[in-house]
């Protein structure tokens, strides 16, 4: 049977993946218990690409907190950011007087996280932690504080759990770096064997 993709590089297997995202949610957990929190973080997760990433959160941390989602984007078609961040469904989320976990797939330019933090402050949360899977430190234009990171990658276009390019991959079960030959090598290979 022909594999359904290209076999893009992985960088992070689904196993790794989730041993990593049980230590942040210890992390997250120690930190709530050290600052004496009474109530339990509202948890915000930034769609389409962190749904994988919260829902994993969701799951290992106590309580089965609620995850509402925000949309914002500084993508356009491609792999580079526009530069410009659309932020939509911020003002249904009960920020008010809340300790905002904010989660993110990937962190790159921090222009996205930026718009957020700033907007869900605004709007009166208490404060507006960050926890992301991928930081890519090397293409950050704006600074922001990351709470929690599950991992730091070089300056790679990445693919799968969740991220996607222009629609596609995202339901890729592991991290994988893209490459556009590997791709179009695939696609050749398909199309002469009658495959999709």
């Amino acid at each position: 049977m022909s594999p359904s993709h290209p076999p893009f590089r992985v960088l992070f297997s689904r196993d790794t993946i989730l041993r990593r995202v049980h230590e942040l949610a210890r992390a997250i957990q120690d930190d709530l218990q050290a600052a004496g929190a009474t109530t339990p973080p509202c948890l915000v997760s930034v769609i389409e690409g962190a749904r994988p990433f919260a829902r994993l959160l969701q799951q290992v941390l106590p309580g089965q907190l609620p995850v509402y989602e925000v949309r914002a984007s500084s993508y356009g078609r491609g792999t580079v950011s526009s530069g410009q961040v659309a932020v939509s469904g911020a003002e249904r989320i009960p920020v008010q007087g809340q300790h905002v976990l904010l989660l993110e797939d990937i962190v790159d330019t921090g222009r996205t996280i930026a718009a957020l933090r700033a907007r869900f402050l605004g709007d009166g949360a208490r404060s507006c932690r960050v926890a992301t899977l991928l930081s890519k430190p090397s293409r950050r234009v704006v600074e922001v504080p990351l709470d929690y990171t599950g991992f730091e990658i070089p300056d790679e276009f990445v693919l799968g759990f969740g991220m996607d390019l222009d629609g596609r991959y995202r339901e890729l079960p592991d991290v994988v770096i893209y490459d556009p030959e590997v791709e179009r090598s695939f696609r050749g290979a398909a199309a002469a064997t009658g495959g999709a």
